[in-house]
Parts: structure tokens; sequence; C-alpha cells
């Protein structure tokens, strides 16, 4: 019997060792079809090895490979512009109807007690251009202000914490109260390294929320992406009505990304992009064999230079 246990060990281990599962090693390789391209030329990459999966970085603005596991940018220059509509009512009896407000205090309850104007707030409204018209669709550009400049209005901003924005609308009783409508907000940033424009967030992703005090009847809105109050008649009430965004990190960023290719069900021999701006890009593939046994990766770049 111990005879009979010893010859079967070592079958088992070779049976064992011939069914071993591995990742299959990948011998991935790329190049382009030609060397020289131009704008508005078809770039023709040529692909070899058959990946199971393989993701394609442009080497443009979003989709670069070295920025792929990034979410903080380091930038001293980050502007917000944006831009309003005004209607109806009139400077004499509706002055200063709407203003902007930033806040690193504010406690983040959208509640009446909770906007303590004179001492959590900043009024940087001067910064800004706003419309002056009373009629039509016309907006009227904010101008491109760089949010770390604005110390002399008593903003100083810490990039390390959250930063909120509030449009405040004042309507007073016996005339008719402005309509206001905001149809743009963006922040960018420009990082400190490369100078890289990023986005940090826009008008859609601010969450309002709407904070009226006392009586004021009117709320703002925000719909197909415009933010609007209307203040009502002259016999409406008094408004004092705040558009209170969420919290905002002015330095988050969303990682660059990879457009996905193939996967493993598919085949591809080649890949073809067009770059409708000049310039030298690098471009990366990043191709990867993977399954519960392991990995093979491998990544391939390539300068593309796109002349005029």
């Amino acid at each position: 019997m111990m005879m009979k246990n010893i010859f079967i060990i070592p079958l088992l281990l070779l049976f064992l060792a011939c069914n071993k599962k591995e990742v299959v090693k990948l011998d991935f390789s790329v190049q382009t079809e030609r060397t020289n391209y131009k704008v508005g030329d078809t770039v023709k990459f040529i692909l070899s090895g058959n990946p199971d999966q393989l993701l394609f970085y442009s080497g443009l603005e979003g989709s670069r490979f070295i920025y792929r596991n990034r979410t903080i940018a380091e930038s001293d220059n980050i502007t917000l512009d944006f831009a309003t509509n005004r209607r109806l009512g009139t400077d004499a009896q509706q002055p200063q109807s709407l203003k902007l407000f930033a806040s690193q205090k504010f406690n983040g309850q959208y509640l009446e007690a909770s906007i303590n104007e004179t001492t959590d707030w900043v009024d940087i409204t001067s910064a800004f251009t706003l419309s002056t018209s009373v009629s039509g669709d016309v907006y009227t550009n904010s101008g491109v202000v760089n949010l770390l400049t604005l110390g002399s209005l008593g903003l100083t901003i810490d990039k390390t914490k959250p930063i909120y924005f509030a449009f405040k609308f004042t309507g007073n009783t016996g005339s008719t109260q402005r309509t206001w409508r905001i149809n743009r907000f963006d922040i960018k940033l420009t990082t400190n390294t490369d100078n890289q424009i990023i986005p940090v967030i826009s008008i859609s992703g601010m969450s309002w929320n709407t904070v009226k005090f006392g009586t004021s009847p009117s709320n703002f809105t925000f719909n197909s992406g415009v933010l609007q109050i209307v203040g009502g008649g002259s016999t409406a009430l008094s408004n004092q009505v705040w558009a209170v965004s969420n919290a905002v990190n002015l330095i988050s960023v969303k990682s660059d990304i990879g457009t996905p290719l193939k996967n493993i069900s598919t085949r591809l021999d080649e890949y073809t992009f067009i770059y409708n701006q000049p310039g030298n890009y690098k471009v990366t593939f990043e191709a990867f064999n993977i399954n519960v046994y392991g990995e093979s990766r491998v990544i391939k770049e390539l300068e593309v230079n796109i002349a005029p």
C-alpha cells in the first residue's frame, strides 16, 4: 500500500505541472504607416501582436497617458468666466439686482440662517462684467478672471479647501423687478508644469441651491443649462434670493482617459486617427493580456508630428 502511494504522488505533481495556467505573454508592437502628416490627414497605426485589451491615448488634452492617474493639478491660474442676460426693470428702481459672491467659510447648510453675508462671503462682482441689456437673448461675457488675483476684493483662496459661489438677487417691490439668466459658468485651470488648460467645473456641475430670505416669492431655477430668476411685476413682494453652488475643489481634475480599441473577442490590425491642430503629440498604446492567473502588459509610445 505504501509503495502504491509513492508512485501516485509524483504522477499527481506531473499532472498539475502540465496543467498550470499562465497568462499569454504579449509581443505587441505599433508603428505609423508613414512619417509625415499634416492637419486633417488620416494617421494610420499598424498594430501587431493581437493583445486581449488595447487602449489608445492620442496625446491630446484629456487623453495623455502620463496623466491617467492624476486627480490633482497644481495651478496659479484658476479662471472663472460666465455670461449673463438681464431683462426688465430700471437701474434707478432696481439697482445692483445681481451680485456674485464667493466663500470658503460657508458651512454648506442651504438655509437663510446659514447665509452670513458680511462674515462668510466676499462680494467679487466688481471683477466681472454683467449684462446691461433689458431685452432680447444676447448674453454678456463676464471676462476671464484669475480667482487667485482677487485679494484686493478680500478673497484670499486656500487651494486646499473647497470654495462656494453664489448669485444674490435683490428685487424691490413697487416696480417691475429684473429677470436674470446665466447660461455659462466655467472654471478652468492652467497647470504650472506644462501650461495645460483643464476644465474644473461648468454651470451644470454646480448644483445650484435656492435660499430665500423672508417672504421672497421668487426662486432660482436651472433648466436646459440656464440658471434663471424672475423677480416679478410691480406688485410682487421684495426679493432677496441666493443661488448657492455646491462645494468646488479648484485643483481637482478628471484623470486623462484612453480610448478602448479592442477586447479579447475582437482582432485589430490597424487604427486611424485625425488631428485637427498642428503639434507634436506623444501617442501611447497600452496593451495587456490579463486573467485570473496574472497579466502581461506592454506600453508603446510614438511621437507623431502634425504639420500645419
